[in-house]
């Protein structure tokens, strides 16, 4: 397969290199990433500033075709298969350190590149890891051999329009990952309250984000849930934020409307 590659931690980020290694033997790949970390853009996307997309080569991988883009995850995927690269079967983005589970999706610069591949109909996967920096190991080699299953997935199981997978996997040697599961996203909340810090000058303030905020009645069918038991998680998600409602519903919704003075 011909397959873009793309992130939100920057081109030189060790999640890039673990799918190059684990997927360069087997698949043509590409790469358009941030030239920097974007963590937590989302969706946004540039429209009044200008972009850069610089060469780079990856030593390991000389015939792999990369691009530093200026911009956000959503602007890399964009040029990646609009002006940079042609023939492009399928889009994967990650590997993101960091979960992406329940409202994490929202902020994501990951997940967000993952749909605007899939709203312009490419099969597209989100790939996450459950680490973090302060953790003396990181098994980025579990998530990419994740990655075959994935691509598998949507092969086998392709969803309808603006739609992707998104999987998280436990940072574990792939040999301790228990299985595989299905979730449903989780309510995984943070605090809206800021810690007012002061700079090594004394001079400046900046605020810092609080933190996650505990949710101890987590449904046992969440992908937070099966995550935290050390499954790896796989999510169907897309474009359509929509709540569902009853016909009843719809209906008493478009009564009061009808009753409302404009």
């Amino acid at each position: 397969m011909n397959l873009l590659l793309t992130n939100d931690d920057g081109i030189r980020s060790s999640g890039i290199a673990a799918l190059l290694r684990e997927l360069a033997p087997d698949h043509r790949l590409y790469v358009s990433a941030p030239d920097r970390q974007r963590s937590a853009a989302g969706a946004s996307m540039t429209i009044r500033a200008d972009l850069t997309a610089e060469p780079m080569t990856f030593l390991e991988w000389p015939d792999v075709i990369a691009y530093a883009v200026s911009g956000t995850p959503v602007d890399c995927v964009r040029l990646g298969f609009g002006h940079l690269f042609s023939g492009i079967d399928a889009v994967l983005s990650g590997i993101n350190l960091g979960p992406n589970r329940g409202t994490d999706v929202l902020y994501s610069g990951t997940c967000s590149a993952a749909q605007e591949a899939a709203i312009h109909g490419y099969p597209a996967l989100a790939l996450s890891l459950d680490g973090h920096h302060d953790r003396p190991f990181i098994h980025f080699e579990t998530a990419a051999k994740l990655a075959r299953q994935g691509l598998e997935l949507l092969r086998q199981r392709p969803l309808p329009f603006g739609g992707y997978y998104s999987i998280n996997v436990p940072d574990l040697p792939v040999e301790e990952v228990k299985g595989i599961r299905y979730g449903h996203l989780g309510q995984v909340l943070y605090e809206a309250a800021y810690e007012e810090r002061v700079d090594e000058t004394g001079n400046k303030v900046y605020y810092e984000c609080g933190g996650r905020i505990p949710n101890e009645d987590e449904p046992r069918d969440t992908d937070e849930y099966w995550l935290a038991q050390g499954y790896a998680t796989v999510t169907a998600l897309g474009f359509d934020c929509a709540i569902p409602l009853s016909t009843g519903e719809e209906e008493e919704i478009t009564k009061r409307l009808k009753g409302m003075p404009l």
